[in-house]
């Protein structure tokens, strides 16, 4: 999507990152971050909300560390070469 929009966590609010789009996977990418490409999302006007939590699920700190894993590195806070091979250039 072709939009900025702060992202927050639905447990702790320890993830708050701004996301700006439209973002681009590569095949790699993909394969990197699947699982928090299956996470829900809440979208709002100004903001977004990734569950992590569910009352059936207690992984939500394993959840967490991976969805601030995604959006810090679409950010570029990662490695030049990792960027390289997870996101395409727009």
């Amino acid at each position: 999507m072709d939009i900025d929009i702060d992202v927050y966590d639905d447990v702790c609010e320890e993830l708050g990152i701004a996301f700006c789009g439209p973002l681009e996977l590569t095949g790699e990418g993909r394969k990197k971050f699947a699982e928090v490409l299956d996470y829900e999302v809440e979208i709002y006007s100004e903001n977004a909300v990734v569950k992590v939590d569910a009352p059936e699920d207690k992984t939500w700190k394993r959840k967490l560390r991976k969805a601030k894993e995604f959006f810090e590195a679409a950010a570029g806070y990662c490695a030049c070469s990792d960027y390289d091979k997870w996101f395409k250039a727009s």
